[in-house]
């Protein structure tokens, strides 16, 4: 075992400064609780978001936060909603998975971490991500946000805010059906007082949905049923708890390797598919629920906790791979092998997490502040197995394409990745008012991380402490200016290899590479101006990472997982967005971001990384408009139509000596109240029909295998009645 990052001496001093701060704090509440007015702060009833933990108003948190309710989620039409987040200034999809409705997202140039209910969730290829029916809001918090949940990745966090029960009694339906022969049907039945009690709210939410893409076999159905109760347990205590279910079964698509230049040979286009269809699947069930109980109206205490269990099995025979010819098509080599082989996944998430809020009163305003303490425990397992080359084709003259039958049954499996995870932390936070303008925000982390690799026989330990401080200032009663430093650390996987020993010595004691660690200063402007016509948000961050991992190119063997620290990155830049209520009948969204991220420093030249090199596959440039015009009079009143712009710049990839190109995409959609109940959606994406390519090689750009293309122009209709 080994201890990085702090010495345990300095990690029980910090860990001692948060514990007296935090017994200063309830020393303040109970010195200013008889003072306290009748002041309400108004905030969600259960703290499933990112801006609740602490009862303040978004205006006033000193970052950059990103709120996409369910109506623009709806409007926007995409078939895997999470592609809203392409409107977000710094915010691109990174790649799809093997799901089509999953995929992996990047904020700030960095892989962007997904939350449930501000909890951690499990991705397992996208089979635990949650289903779009149980989703009420995104959020997308930019830069650290480690004072949330610890180790996670510096550029931002995505919280998927879940469906709850609210007071009016409904039922909505949904259908919708469009290209390819995607369909998806929904129920959202909601119950305001169950058992003729006003004290017991519940709402249950079904979808089925068979997903269809160009890549004919590909396809992906979805089964998801998620029923959440709310119980008054009296004046005091209530309860929220909830259970979701989701199944997931298809045939994944394949991706392609492209020439040596980066180009994608003419032969392949989106509809191209490599190999023989396979089947994959899997089920994933989240439990969470959250109690809360007041003391005092100043003193609240509240206990949360998640479970989630995702199982993934799969088989692949597809996908063309240039591995065996070399790295990218050339004029002496077209030919793409395809490999097969199966395997599965399971992963289980335990979190739990008790925390104490409360309020007092100084300065004439009220003060908030809030200590906790967090476990996580995570055990993951993925055997595998391989099966060899199932069959190759010249991509010169696809006739030539020949597969053999695999034999999935005759794969032998064998421990792939078997690890488990603990997470103890502590945390307190504060955001304080010393007069009207001005709210300083501030917390610090303390968190120790255990990691049993089993497979890799390494037993590694780590903790740290974080801190965030923040101030925001009112410069009008609508526009507020704020600054923020941040801090985050990130435990990694593999081993440095020590001086001298062979790669070859499987018992070499390789040591357990570093955390990373990473810093944020930022500054920002955040509000309405113009009359409230215009609501502004705009951000300049400079953000530094530390002992970033990347693979060790000295390794042949790719097993165990050796790394090198990089050394040093610096991802700098910034962004702006507004919502401008340009007339009654016409709003305009523009969002623009800019991301400087290259490789400041080199521990180890001759990694694959050199000083001045772009962090790979991050694009400079992302953007996005979008226009809604509402017909106001007329027989046509309500008629709704949206045109959107949304896009990213090239995306270069130092290792292969590539530049990929970016893409510009158009979306059109026009809706329509055909009655009191009924209303009628239409939406067209990638209305110009661009080829582009959504995945560029995997996480660095690899020239052998891992593009593939987003889907080309296509169409749904979409109805929704609501009784």
């Amino acid at each position: 075992m080994t201890k990085t990052t702090t010495s345990r001496l300095r990690a029980a001093w910090k860990a001692g400064l948060l514990g007296t701060a935090a017994g200063l704090s309830m020393w303040s509440g109970a010195a200013f609780a008889q003072e306290a007015d009748d002041e309400i702060v108004v905030t969600a009833r259960f703290q499933n978001s990112l801006t609740n933990r602490l009862p303040i108003d978004p205006a006033e948190l000193p970052f950059s936060l990103h709120i996409i309710d369910d109506a623009a989620i709806e409007e926007r039409g995409f078939i895997n909603p999470f592609d809203v987040l392409e409107t977000v200034p710094n915010v691109f999809r990174r790649q799809t998975e093997l799901l089509p409705s999953s995929g992996g997202y990047n904020i700030r140039g960095l892989n962007a971490t997904v939350l449930t209910n501000n909890r951690p969730e499990g991705g397992s290829r996208g089979a635990g991500r949650r289903d779009s029916s149980y989703i009420d809001q995104i959020e997308v918090a930019q830069g650290p946000s480690s004072i949330l949940l610890g180790p996670v990745i510096p550029g931002g966090v995505i919280n998927q805010v879940t469906k709850s029960p609210e007071d009016e009694d409904f039922v909505e339906l949904m259908v919708r059906g469009g290209s390819y022969g995607t369909h998806r049907e929904e129920l959202d039945a909601n119950f305001g007082s169950l058992f003729g009690s006003d004290a017991v709210g519940f709402r249950m939410t079904l979808a089925y949905e068979d997903q269809q893409s160009p890549q004919d076999p590909e396809h992906t159905e979805t089964i998801a049923v998620r029923p959440v109760i709310e119980v008054d347990l009296g004046d005091r205590t209530r309860a929220q708890a909830s259970v979701a279910y989701t199944q997931r079964e298809g045939v994944p698509g394949s991706s392609f390797p492209v020439n040596v230049d980066g180009s994608v040979p003419s032969q392949i286009d989106a509809e191209t598919y490599f190999g023989v269809p396979s089947e994959q699947g899997g089920e994933d069930l989240y439990y969470d629920v959250e109690l809360q109980h007041d003391f005092l109206d100043s003193l609240k205490l509240v206990v949360r906790g998640s479970y989630q269990n995702a199982d993934f099995d799969y088989q692949t025979s597809q996908g063309g791979t240039n591995y065996a010819g070399g790295r990218g098509f050339s004029a002496g080599d077209t030919i793409a092998y395809t490999y097969f082989s199966r395997g599965f996944r399971n992963e289980d998430i335990a979190y739990g997490d008790v925390q104490l809020q409360g309020n007092f009163q100084a300065f004439g305003q009220r003060q908030d502040w809030v200590i906790g303490a967090t476990r996580r425990w995570t055990k993951f397992e993925n055997d595998w197995g391989y099966g060899g080359v199932l069959g190759t084709v010249d991509i010169t003259d696809f006739s030539t394409a020949s597969y053999a039958a695999p034999d999935f049954n005759s794969i032998v499996l064998t421990p792939f990745q078997d690890y488990e995870t603990e997470l103890n932390s502590f945390y307190g936070e504060a955001s304080i008012r010393p007069f009207e303008p001005l709210t300083l925000v501030f917390g610090a982390r303390y968190d120790d991380y255990e990691r049993d690799d089993t497979r890799n026989n390494v037993l590694s330990e780590t903790d740290d402490i974080t801190a965030r401080v923040g101030a925001t200032y009112a410069l009008t009663d609508g526009l507020n200016a704020y600054a923020s430093y941040a801090e985050s650390f990130i435990p990694q996987t593999g081993s440095v290899i020590r001086s001298g020993e062979s790669y070859m010595d499987a018992a070499a004691a390789a040591d357990p590479v570093d955390p990373e660690t990473a810093t944020n200063y930022e500054i920002g402007l955040k509000g309405r101006i113009l009359d409230g016509r215009v609501a502004l948000t705009a951000a300049a961050f400079w953000l530094t990472r530390e002992n970033v991992a990347t693979a060790d190119p000295n390794n042949q063997l790719g097993f165990p997982s050796y790394v090198i620290a990089t050394g040093e990155q610096e991802h700098n830049g910034y962004e702006i967005g507004a919502l401008i209520d340009v007339s009654e009948a016409f709003n305009l969204s523009l969002s623009y971001g800019y991301v400087d991220a290259e490789v400041t420093r080199v521990i180890n030249p001759g990694n694959g990384q050199d000083v001045g090199d772009t962090v790979p596959l991050t694009p400079s440039h992302t953007f996005s408009v979008y226009g809604t015009y509402t017909v106001q009079t007329g027989p046509m009143t309500d008629l709704r139509l949206g045109l959107g712009v949304r896009g990213i710049s090239d995306r270069p990839s130092p290792r292969s000596n590539v530049e990929y190109d970016g893409y510009t995409l158009v979306d059109l959609n026009a809706a329509y109240p055909l009655t009191d109940v009924f209303d009628v959606q239409f939406n067209i994406h990638n209305l110009l029909d661009e080829d582009y390519r959504e995945t560029v090689g995997f996480d660095w750009g690899n020239l052998a295998t891992g593009h593939r293309f987003g889907n080309p122009r296509s169409a749904y209709v979409t109805v929704r009645a609501r009784f």
